[in-house]
C-alpha cells in the first residue's frame, strides 16, 4: 500500500509528525501530497499573515502580479518581519520633487514632474526600465496628487489645474487660483474633491454633448493636507495642514455640508486612509500614526516613531499591516495593528551619489514588493528574492532606550 492511497484525514495525522522542511520535500516529491499539504496545512497558517494574509480577500490581493502558494506566503511574510529583501533603485532623476505612486496588478503609475508615467509590471522582475505610456496635458506644472479608480484617472497640479483621463479622453480645467498650491484630490463616482493651501472645493462632474465639465458644488474654508471620500461618497474625511486646537481630523457631509470636528488629538495630518466605514488611519506631523474610531470619537490606538520623525504617508494591506513612510532618511516602518509597537524598520541602501536623506513621499506595496518614492528615485524592495539580505531592525528601539 502506498502513502498516496491513504485518505486526507489519515495523511494529516501523519503530517503532524513532520517538520516544515520535511513537508516541503514531500510536496516536491509528489504533486498530490503537495496539494494536500498546501491546502490543509499552509492555508490555515497564512490566513492572517502581514502583507500575505488572505482572510476576507484583503485589498493587497488585488495588487499581486503573481499568485503565491500558501507556503510561499509563509516564507515571504517571514522575510517582511525579519527584514530580508533585495533592494533595487529605479528611475533616478536629478531634479528633486515629491513623487506619487499608484499600484495595480498589471501596472504602476508614477508622477514625474508634469507627467504621469505608466509602467507595465512584468512577471519576471519588479519593474521595466522604460515606461509604457505617458499621461499629461499642455499645462507644464508639477503634479502634486492623483487618484486612479478602475479606468478613470484624476490628477491635480500645484498650480490648481486638474485633469481627468478616462475612455472619453483627457479633460483639463482650472479648479483653483494659480497662486494657490494644490495639495490633494479624490473622487467617487461623479463627486470630485480638491484642496489647496487656501480652501477645499467639492465638484460635481457633468457631461454634455460628449464633453466633461466640473461644476462647483461646495467651497469649504479648510486647507486639507490629505483627504478621502467614503466608499459611498457620502462623507469627506480630511486632515488639516495645521490646527492649533489639535483637532486636525474633520468629516464633512457632502450633501449638507455638515462638519464634524473629530476628537483625534493631533495638530497636523499628512496622510489619511480609510480602513472601513468606522475606522480611519492618520499619519501625523507629531511623530505618530493613529487609528481613529468614529463610533467612540477617539483614537483607539497610537503608535510613535522610535526616532521622533513625522509620518508623511501610509499604506494599508487591508488586513493587519500598515506601512508608514517617515520624513527623514527614506525610512519605512511596518506595523501590526494588533501590536503596540512597530515590527520592522526598512532603511534604504547607500547610492553612489550620496546617502538617502529624503522623506518618503509615497508608498505602494503588494505581497512581494515594496515601492518607496523618494525625492530622487524609486526604490523597490523584493521580499521573495532568494538572494535577499537580512537587515533586521526590529529591536533597534530596545537598544536606543
Amino acid at each position: 500500500m502506498k502513502i498516496t492511497d491513504l485518505n486526507v484525514d489519515c495523511l494529516l495525522v501523519i503530517f503532524k509528525y513532520c517538520s516544515e522542511s520535511e513537508l516541503m520535500s514531500l510536496g516536491k516529491a509528489n504533486q498530490y501530497l503537495g496539494r494536500i499539504i498546501d491546502a490543509h496545512i499552509f492555508y490555515p497558517l497564512t490566513r492572517d499573515l502581514l502583507l500575505c494574509g488572505h482572510r476576507n480577500e484583503p485589498c493587497v490581493e488585488k495588487r499581486n502580479k503573481t499568485r503565491l502558494t500558501y507556503h510561499e506566503r509563509l516564507q515571504v511574510s517571514r522575510n517582511w518581519l525579519s527584514g530580508t529583501y533585495r533592494e533595487r533603485p529605479y528611475y533616478h532623476h536629478a531634479h528633486l520633487f515629491p513623487t506619487k505612486l499608484c499600484l495595480e496588478k498589471d501596472a504602476l503609475y508614477v508622477t514625474h514632474d508634469s507627467y504621469i508615467r505608466k509602467y507595465r509590471r512584468p512577471t519576471t522582475e519588479a519593474l521595466p526600465r522604460l515606461f509604457d505610456e505617458e499621461i499629461t496635458t499642455p499645462t507644464r506644472s508639477d503634479i502634486s496628487d492623483f487618484v486612479k479608480r478602475q479606468d478613470t484617472l484624476f490628477a491635480g497640479r500645484v498650480c490648481g489645474a486638474c485633469f481627468l483621463c478616462d475612455e472619453n479622453g483627457i479633460t483639463e480645467q482650472q479648479m483653483h487660483q494659480p497662486n494657490e498650491y494644490l495639495y490633494c484630490v479624490d473622487f467617487i463616482n461623479d463627486v470630485y474633491v480638491t484642496s489647496t493651501d487656501t480652501c477645499c472645493k467639492v465638484w460635481q462632474r457633468s457631461q454634455e454633448f460628449g464633453l466633461t465639465h466640473f461644476d462647483l458644488a461646495m467651497k469649504l474654508q479648510h486647507s486639507f493636507k490629505s483627504l478621502k471620500l467614503s466608499a459611498n461618497g457620502e462623507w469627506l474625511y480630511g486632515g488639516l495642514y495645521t490646527d492649533k486646537g489639535r483637532r486636525a481630523l474633520r468629516a464633512i457631509h457632502v450633501d449638507s455640508g455638515e462638519e464634524v470636528v473629530h476628537s483625534s488629538n493631533t495638530i497636523s495630518i499628512y496622510d489619511l486612509k480609510i480602513k472601513d466605514e468606522h475606522i480611519l488611519f492618520t499619519a501625523n506631523f507629531d511623530t505618530t500614526f493613529r487609528m481613529f474610531d468614529r463610533r467612540v470619537d477617539r483614537d483607539v490606538a497610537i503608535w510613535e516613531d522610535p526616532f521622533d520623525s513625522s509620518f508623511y504617508c501610509l499604506e494599508y494591506d487591508g488586513l493587519y499591516a500598515v506601512l508608514c513612510g517617515t520624513n527623514r532618511h527614506a525610512r519605512v516602518n511596518l506595523y501590526d495593528i494588533r501590536m503596540p509597537k512597530y515590527v520592522q524598520l526598512f532603511f534604504p541602501g547607500r547610492t553612489r551619489q550620496r546617502n538617502c536623506q529624503s522623506p518618503v513621499y509615497s508608498l505602494a506595496c503588494d505581497s512581494q514588493y515594496l515601492f518607496v518614492a523618494t525625492d530622487h528615485n524609486l526604490r523597490v524592495f523584493d521580499f521573495k528574492a532568494n538572494c535577499g539580505v537580512r537587515r533586521d531592525y526590529s529591536h533597534i528601539y530596545d537598544f536606543n532606550g
